[in-house]
């Protein structure tokens, strides 16, 4: 079945597969299907609306099935829900050419427009906000549709994503070789942090010592420099605190690389023959040719915001460095300078959070409040809403620098 608003001179038309009444977590009109070619999606309109449209997108592995608390939370404050796979799947990306992780920008853009003539067909009226928001590959992707489509979207909730491909799978890599450096003492590592939180692995040897190599490659894990051509600076490197977090995500490392490597660059084969984990380690994206590492760095975000973001990241996230947020904040004020940027981006930092989960998800709410608070102030200019709160959930506005630069040896 065709399902696109009428009158729409330019309506993007869906094959819809399922349109039914579903009663968990609200009562609301569930909406399946695919936007053409290839990007399967789904829709939710709860009975009760408050208005709004929220638009998410997916983690890397996840699909337009797999929003969690994002839609639960959204449909139960009254927002109308849609999400995509947007075109593409991690495990089969590196077998279908016509797949890209570019293809994302396309596909949530469809999505978002699709969206807002479904709501006028059902609700009889326009959407009077439309919200970008999601964690990890989508935390990236808010920040990236909200730099690129100011008119669609309102503001945006991004959620410890990275800001380059170059510095994420790039430096996925760089904390793999050094791991394997130090995987016989991360049971000693883990413990000495968890006993002392200050420990400087420099100045408060491990007994027995860590080797001159064991040492220096636990620099480099907290060490990784990455950068935006023309852009902002920024550490990558995992934080002090979050070294339990290593051990427990070392195999989810690897299978990124191992699930994506041909994409992120088909040209990287260093001995021939099918790629190895071990070989996996060696990428290099700096060293990729120029084509590669074009095609690579499209999906690097500007930095150019004009509508207000909130960002919220673990300090012991060792998928996503929280570097990348810290990151993201230099970005900005590069491209805007710091009284500008802090009218539109703010970022919070959850101190022992990993990658997401239970924690951050009780903070969606949250976030949605302050967000639409938020908006409001600047739309009125001053005379209804608030700014970025000092404070969100908890945890402090701004704090920069959390992580310490790990002492070299004198």
């Amino acid at each position: 079945m065709l399902l696109a608003a009428a009158g729409a001179s330019a309506a993007i038309k869906a094959t819809v597969d399922a349109d039914e009444r579903v009663d968990s977590p609200v009562p609301h009109r569930y909406i399946h299907g695919v936007i053409p070619d290839d990007a399967k999606f789904q829709l939710a309109l709860p009975d009760q609306w408050n208005g709004k449209l929220v638009v998410f997108s997916r983690g890397f592995s996840g699909s337009e099935l797999t929003p969690g608390a994002w839609k639960t939370t959204t449909l139960e404050k009254g927002y109308a829900f849609a999400a995509s796979d947007e075109g593409w799947s991690r495990l089969t990306i590196a077998k279908e050419p016509q797949d890209s992780y570019y293809e994302s920008r396309q596909r949530i853009r469809e999505l978002t427009l699709y969206a807002q003539q479904v709501l006028i067909a059902h609700y009889k009226k326009k959407a009077s906000r439309t919200l970008m928001m999601g964690g990890s590959n989508g935390g990236h992707h808010t920040k990236w549709m909200v730099e690129s489509y100011p008119e669609l979207y309102d503001g945006g909730i991004a959620g410890y994503g990275f800001n380059s491909q170059v510095s994420q799978w790039g430096g996925v890599a760089t904390v793999l070789r050094h791991y394997d450096v130090i995987a016989p003492r991360i049971d000693d590592i883990i413990a000495k942090r968890a006993a002392d939180p200050s420990w400087d692995p420099a100045r408060a040897p491990l007994v027995p010592s860590l080797t001159a190599g064991q040492l220096a490659a636990l620099e480099g894990i907290y060490d990784v420099p990455a950068s935006i051509p023309n852009g902002a600076t920024f550490n990558v490197g995992r934080w002090p605190g979050s070294e339990a977090q290593w051990k427990s995500n070392h195999d989810a490392w690897v299978g990124y690389l191992r699930d994506s490597m041909p994409r992120f660059d088909p040209t990287f084969n260093p001995n021939g023959g099918a790629l190895t984990d071990e070989e996996l380690r060696l990428w290099d994206p700096t060293r990729s040719p120029k084509a590669v590492q074009k095609e690579l760095r499209r999906l690097d975000l500007t930095g150019n915001l004009k509508r207000p973001v909130i960002v919220m990241h673990g300090t012991a996230d060792a998928i996503v460095s929280p570097g990348e947020s810290d990151g993201y904040r230099a970005l900005v004020e590069r491209r805007l300078g710091k009284r500008n940027a802090d009218r539109v981006l703010a970022v919070y930092f959850i101190p022992g959070m990993g990658h997401g989960g239970p924690e951050y998800s009780n903070l969606i709410g949250a976030q949605l409040d302050a967000l639409e608070q938020w908006i409001d102030y600047r739309e009125s200019r001053g005379k209804r809403g608030a700014p970025a709160p000092e404070r969100l959930g908890g945890y402090p506005r701004g704090l920069s620098r959390l992580r310490p630069p790990p002492a070299r040896p004198a």
